[in-house]
Parts: structure tokens; sequence; C-alpha cells
């Protein structure tokens, strides 16, 4: 388990640093193998010398069955895993990515059968047999780098032996490498939860690998590191992905040849014909040979895998549906909004707050103060000096303060077609858990609320300081930008919000993750008739973060300029389909929370519980009346 965290960590370096960082003792083992080999067959001239055996496990006496054959092809085919992480990873190579993936699959090809065949015929030539605690390996290095004294070692008998132990260990980096980039591919599928797509700040898939280091880890505690045990779980798999990614291609190439894109398509088709019918009579074997030894987990676990995977995707259909019934109002018939701002006291967090509902409405808010207890009329008083004018402070009775708000807002009248905004204003403190105490569970509640836009003016803990004037707090400025992530009826709401603002400039962002977005984004926009600005920023290498400041800082650069980022709020109807989404709005408010002249809107869109789940079950009727690949 320790190596594996090790792995994980130079792993979530990056690729470039943990490639670095394996390069050296994978090199270093290839090197040693090779001249084991060399040095082995020039002695074998004039005789090999003799294996030193230690501890020889006796010689069985079954009869050669079929059965046992097949048993030996079996276990001998684990060596063929981890071709597979090439073909996973062609992302990963310089372009051309094709071509460099072939080559490098072919220079594996070539080395793995020269470091097999090779040691074959040392261990036959030079009478190595298997041991209980010697591998064949250091019984071939120990005869053919012998030591000074008889029965003693040379030192490149010892160079063999450490660079095999270390690359033993680092086998495990290659479902490191495959596994958070396939993961990443089903992810953006919607095969897999949305997280799998998103990259760390060293630009990996830091969730795969996060998982994979759990899992593996508890896989090594439930099986006692037995590799016996461990090593069918693995082979199955494999071999079941190599064998339907081969039909895959086989189904590919009829296709380019049906609609004339590919000639030579025949050829090709054979030969992944041919490797669909090996892989496929390999599984075969291992699952026959197999089956008593673990094999019957993986049986087991790739139908639930399966089914777990198009569950997964009929949920996402199902909120895709959901999120294009119509049900948002367009955004010219929102014309209005009333702001409520939330005074806890008269610190620097709430006077800045205070300028900035000053800003978009003037003098028509409503400010709603809880008093528990007999300083309430000490704080009207100075509400009166502080804000500097005719709105008066509304006391709230009630020792649940959230509760006390929430029945205020709820209790307030409202015409048709108008948003109320609770103005939240918070003081956020440098520790980890920022931005989830004081106000968290005030905001989170507020959201649950119809037609409620929650507005979060943070600041930070080291701008704290004596109450001032409200006053030049009014930014000369507003800007209102409202970060889409496509054209549905969340975002639709969102810009029915950002227009009741009032703001001297309104637009709509896009983050485009991919080139193809851009027309797409461009077409839909167009025919939704919203009459707001949009913007197409990119977004290289998935990573939200830095693009979503450089376009805020655009605006805020500009001393007095204010800028209101007014995001949708995705409210799912179940806590368990959290898991499933990535939960982008926590992120941006994360992002924002110390970003001067930012204030963060959420306008909520909730999704109904009985709209989802029957969506959900006619997407998985049709999915399994219809026909698959």
């Amino acid at each position: 388990i320790g190596c594996i965290v090790v792995i994980a960590l130079a792993n979530l370096r990056g690729v470039r640093e943990s490639g670095l960082l394996f390069a050296f003792p994978v090199y270093g083992f290839i090197a040693g193998m090779f001249v084991l080999i060399g040095v082995g067959l020039v002695r074998c001239v004039g005789g090999c010398p003799a294996a030193v055996n230690t501890d020889s496990v006796a010689t069985g006496t079954k009869s050669l069955t079929l059965f046992l054959v097949l048993y030996a092809f079996s276990s001998g085919a684990s060596a063929l895993t981890g071709v597979e992480a090439i073909s996973n990873g062609i992302r990963a190579f310089r372009r051309p990515q094709s071509r460099n993936a072939a080559m490098t699959l072919t220079i594996l090809g070539v080395v793995a059968i020269t470091m097999i065949m090779g040691t074959t015929f040392l261990a036959t030539h030079m009478h190595a047999r298997p041991s209980s605690s010697v591998s064949v390996v250091s019984e071939i290095a120990r005869g053919v780098f012998p030591g000074s004294s008889p029965g003693s070692a040379g030192a490149m008998f010892y160079v063999v032996q450490i660079f095999t132990l270390i690359v033993l260990v680092l086998a495990a980096n290659t479902s490191f490498q495959d596994f958070p980039r396939l993961s990443a591919i089903l992810a953006r599928d919607r095969f897999m939860p949305r997280q799998f797509e998103n990259l760390g700040d060293r630009l990996v898939f830091s969730n795969g690998v996060i998982v994979l280091t759990v899992l593996s880890s508890l896989l090594i505690v439930l099986f006692d590191a037995n590799l016996d045990r461990l090593i069918q779980l693995y082979v199955l798999g494999v071999f079941t992905a190599f064998t339907l990614s081969q039909t895959g291609m086989v189904m590919h190439w009829r296709k380019a040849g049906r609609d004339g894109s590919e000639r030579a398509w025949r050829h090709r088709a054979t030969i992944n014909g041919v490797g669909a019918a090996a892989t496929g009579l390999v599984t075969v074997v291992v699952a026959w040979t197999k089956f008593v030894h673990g094999a019957w987990i993986v049986m087991l676990a790739v139908p639930a895998f399966v089914f777990m995977f198009r569950a997964i995707r009929h949920h996402y259909a199902a909120v895709a549906d959901a999120l294009h019934a119509g049900r948002a109002v367009a955004p010219a018939a929102m014309t209005s909004s009333r702001p409520v701002l939330v005074v806890p006291d008269l610190e620097v967090a709430t006077t800045r707050a205070l300028g900035y509902v000053r800003a978009i409405a003037g003098d028509d808010f409503r400010a709603i103060h809880v008093d528990d207890g007999p300083s309430g009329v000490d704080l009207r008083a100075a509400w009166s000096w502080t804000s500097r004018s005719s709105v008066p402070l509304e006391q709230v009775r009630g020792h649940d303060r959230d509760r006390a708000i929430l029945d205020a807002v709820r209790g307030l009248p409202r015409r048709e077609g108008e948003f109320v905004n609770v103005v939240v204003p918070e003081i956020v403190d440098d520790g980890p858990f920022a931005g989830i105490r004081g106000m968290f569970m005030l905001k989170l509640r507020l959201l649950s609320l119809p037609d409620v836009a929650v507005t979060n003016v943070p600041v930070a803990l080291s701008a704290v300081g004596p109450p001032v004037d409200p006053r030049p707090l009014v930014p000369n400025r507003h800007v209102a930008l409202v970060f889409v992530p496509g054209v549905n009826d969340a975002a639709l709401r969102a810009v029915s919000y950002a227009r009741t603002l009032r703001a001297a400039e309104t637009r709509a962002v896009f983050f485009a993750l991919e080139p193809t977005d851009v027309t797409s984004m461009i077409d839909q926009w167009f025919d939704s008739g919203v009459d707001v600005p949009l913007d197409m920023v990119e977004a290289p290498y998935r990573d939200l973060g830095p693009p979503m400041l450089r376009e805020i800082r655009r605006y805020t650069s500009q001393p007095g300029t204010v800028v209101t980022v007014v995001i949708s709020d995705l409210l799912l109807g179940t806590r368990r389909h959290l898991l499933l989404h990535n939960q982008r709005a926590t992120f941006i408010k994360r992002l924002l929370l110390r970003e001067p002249s930012v204030v963060v809107t959420s306008v909520p869109f909730r999704l109904p519980v009985d709209q989802v789940t029957s969506r959900s079950r006619k997407s998985a009727t049709a999915a399994t009346s219809a026909p698959t690949a």
C-alpha cells in the first residue's frame, strides 16, 4: 500500500514528472536484462553454466492433459497485460499521435518478445528450476554473473535484482497511467461520473488517480496481497477488453468500407478479426481454467459494471431531457428583482454588501436583521447612521437565525415575473474550509425557495477593519457576466435574472472545453433568440480556473468596477445523484471567494424527482429495445 501511495503521488505531480521519475528504473531494467541475456548467450557458446538452484520445488507428477496445458497458457498470458495502456493513452503522445503510439507498441513487442525468448532459452539450457523463495531470473543471473568465491554472486547480479524489484513495483504505474484516461473517456460519453473528466492543477485526471489508489489498496487488503489470487482479476478483464476492442475495430472497418472512406477495409478488418479471435480464445481459456481461482469474481463484476454504466448514462440522458423541457421563463418575461439584504452586524462585509445593493437597486430594497436579544434597538439606531438611506432595518424575532430569515423571505409579497435576490454578506477566513462555515447553511437553504437568487458578498479576513462609510463602496460601473454551460432551461433562467440587474453591461460567457463545442454553441445561442451578447472563451486542457479569472479581471482591472458573476445552480431531486455531477457552481464559488470586486449570484434550477425518474425509465426502455453495438 505504501508503494501504491508513492506511485499515486508521483502521478499527481503530472504526466511529464512521473514519466521522468519512472524512466530511469525502466530503462535500467531493460538494459540489465539485455546484458544478462547477451552475456548468458556468449557463455553458452562453450557450454552453458549451471543455474544456482535453491529450494527447488518438487517436480510435478500430473499427467500432461489438455487442461494442464491450457492452465499454463492462461498463466503465461498474464505477461501480455499492460500493452492496452498504449492504445488507451494515445492522446498523451506527441503528434502524429497514432504513428508514435504504433511505433511505441512495436518497440514494446520487440523488447518483450526478446526478453521472454532469451530468458526461456537460458532457463532451459542452464536448468533453472522454479523455487518458492528465489525467482528463475535470480537463478540465471547468479549463474551468469558468478562472484570471486564459490556460491557468491557478482556485482551485476545485484544490479539485475535491484532493477527487477523496482520495475515490479512500478508495473502498477500502467494502471495509474491508463485508468484515469479511460475513465475520462467514459465520463465524456456519460458512462461514468463527470468528475472523472476534471483535470487537476498538474493537468492530470486527479480524481481517477485518487479513486484508483483507494480501490487498489482495498483490493490488496481484501486479498491479503496474494498475487496468485489478484492476477485472476486482472487477466480476464484485460483479455475481455482486448476482444471487445478488436471486435469494435472490425465493425469500424466494415462501416468505413460501406461509406467508401476506406478502400483497404477488408485487409484491416481481417487483421482485427484475427486479433479478436485470438484474444477471445484466451478469454475463454482463462475463464475456464481460472474460474475457481478467482475468475468468477470478474465474471460477476463485469455485468454489474455494465449495468452501472447504463444506469449512469440513463440518468444523464434524463437530466438533459429535463433541462430542455421548456420550463424556464423567457429572458424578456422576467422584468425585475427585489433585493433583500441580510444584516448580521454592521461590520465591513455588511457595509460592502450595502454598497452593492445600492448600486443595483438604489434605495429600493429591504434589510432584515434577526434579533434574538435586547441588542436589537442599538443596532437599529446604528443602522440609520451607517446606511445613510431611508430604508428601515426590519427586526425579525427568533432564536434560529436561518429559519427566521427563511420565513421572512418566504412571506415577502411578489409580483409576477419577479426574482427575490437575497444578498448575504460574509467574512471569509484563510482556512481550508473557507466558504463552508458561517452563512453556508443559510445560503444552501435559501436556494430551495422558488424564484429566489442568492448573492454572496465575501470579504477576506485580512481586509476586515472598522466600519466604513458605505457611500464610497457604491461602484462606479457594474458589469454582469453570466457563465452558461450551454443553452438549456437552467442557463436561460440565469440570463433572465442577470437582465433584471440593469447593469451597465450584461454578457453571457461560454468556456469551450473542446474546439468542437464552439460552433454548436453559437448555433444554439442564435436559435434561442436571447439578445444578450455571448463571449466564447477557450479553456485549454479543460482547466476552467485560469480562463475564468482572466475573463473577470478584464473588467475588475478598471477602477471602481464591480462584476456580478451569475451562475445557474442545478438542484437535483435526490442527494445520491450529487456524486454524478461536477458541482461546477460550487467550484466557481470557491474560486471567486477571495477575488476582489467580484460578487457571485446563484440562480437555482430544481429538477423534479418524478420528472427525472420517469424520463430515466423511458430512456432505459428505449436503450434496451434499440440495437446496440
